[in-house]
């Protein structure tokens, strides 16, 4: 159980108990009302400690992690509604964040934002848990990642914060991975099969197969559910599922959508598949970089880059072409430099470094820095005086310099 993500900050331990003066006294200071459950957990079961993720704030630390908590008058308790609520559209939050980019309006909006939310535990880098006591999640769960960004809300869990609470050590002891806790459905392999036919659209369908994700085994029953499955949006996705639980299974399936019948939805999978079976469907893969049918060109290079077998050979008219996106062909140029006979195709790397686009040449640059070779001399000293203001690029001619034995730092 000390491997469960974030057990290692806790230990499974519970901070004492306090009392509901202290609580009332919290509340009469910051102007909130805290949720019944929580006030129950607080005062009868432990003061923050185990939980969900990096565990839970005790109550005293509250205000040091909800931000404009100490802004809030008595009369917001009443008058300031929760924005985080259940009728707040993706259209209303993109707006807000627009409104908070303007640093004269930052405070006022993320005064309104901030209502009626307590951050009571983190789940690392940018992403917090967050307990409303207020609006239509009053008493439940939000997740939030404080990088704001417009097309990226809340997260609302639906639950409790007792149901939040309990259900989290009762998916541990089932064995269950609780790394994307709270995100992903809890209902059981039959609940989730049994379900899925019965909603209508594309997402709440790709929700359903995302619960499946939660279990370490599942049933007979359950492989046979996925394999059986005809989705083609969602075809990349049981597959990977069925990586997971039924590998050979996994690869009947892989190998028919990658002979034809959903060449895209096998991209959007191969790199789940074990490694030791990557380089078995290597000249296959490599043979859809020029095909209409897949889009995400740079997960399919992605995928070309985890074999033992890549040849920049295969990879470099992909990577000259004009006429593929940008960031494609940069992440080409990368797996090139990753591949044994890279040094073979030093004209286009050095055509690339002189070329207008700023990161394919730090790219290809990168590719080839490291590799002693006196052909790029030229090409090197032309950068350098081209990039003289740059620190990025000019730190990676450093290195390029030195490794001819030549010192320009």
């Amino acid at each position: 159980m000390r491997s469960v993500f974030g057990a290692q900050k806790h230990q499974y331990r519970l901070n004492p108990v306090v009392s509901r003066e202290e609580v009332e006294r919290f509340e009469a200071r910051y102007n909130v009302k805290l949720p019944p459950e929580y006030v129950f957990f607080i005062t009868q079961v432990g003061n923050g400690g185990a939980g969900p993720y990096y565990g839970l704030y005790p109550l005293e630390k509250l205000a040091v992690y909800t931000e404009y908590l100490e802004r809030y008058a008595k009369e917001d308790m009443l008058g300031l509604p929760a924005f985080i609520d259940r009728q707040m559209t993706r259209e209303d939050w993109a707006a807000a964040m627009e409104r908070a980019e303007d640093d004269t309006a930052y405070d006022k909006v993320m005064r309104e934002v901030c209502a009626g939310l307590l951050v009571i535990g983190t789940q690392g880098c940018t992403y917090d848990n967050l307990l409303m006591w207020k609006g239509s999640e009053q008493g439940k769960i939000v997740y939030i990642d404080w990088n704001l960004e417009p097309e990226y809300g809340p997260f609302l869990t639906g639950m409790s914060f007792l149901d939040w609470y309990e259900r989290f050590f009762q998916e541990i002891i089932a064995g269950n991975n609780v790394t994307s806790y709270g995100y992903r459905s809890l209902k059981s392999e039959e609940e989730l099969a049994a379900l899925y036919p019965a909603v209508e659209t594309s997402e709440e369908r790709r929700q359903i197969l995302m619960g499946f994700f939660r279990f370490n085994r599942v049933e007979p029953g359950t492989v046979e559910f996925l394999t059986g499955l005809r989705d083609p949006e969602l075809d990349g996705l049981r597959t990977e599922l069925l990586f997971r639980f039924d590998p050979a299974r996994g690869f009947q399936v892989f190998e028919e959508l990658l002979g034809g019948r959903n060449p895209a939805a096998a991209v959007d999978c191969a790199r789940r598949m074990p490694d030791e079976n990557k380089d078995r469907y290597y000249s296959q893969m490599a043979g859809l970089l020029g095909s209409p049918e897949v889009r995400e060109k740079s997960r399919l290079l992605f995928f070309l880059h985890d074999c033992g077998c890549r040849r920049a050979k295969d990879l470099a008219d992909f990577a000259a072409d004009p006429e593929n996106d940008e960031e494609s062909r940069k992440t080409a140029v990368y797996v090139m430099g990753c591949c044994p006979d890279r040094m073979d195709f030093l004209p286009l790397f050095k055509a690339l470094m002189r070329g207008d686009s700023y990161w394919l040449a730090h790219t290809a640059l990168q590719a080839v820095a490291k590799t002693p070779c006196m052909e790029l001399l030229e090409t090197y000293e032309w950068m350098w005086e081209t990039y003289k203001e740059d620190k990025v690029m000019r730190s990676n001619l450093v290195i390029a310099f030195k490794n001819l034995g030549i010192n320009r730092e």
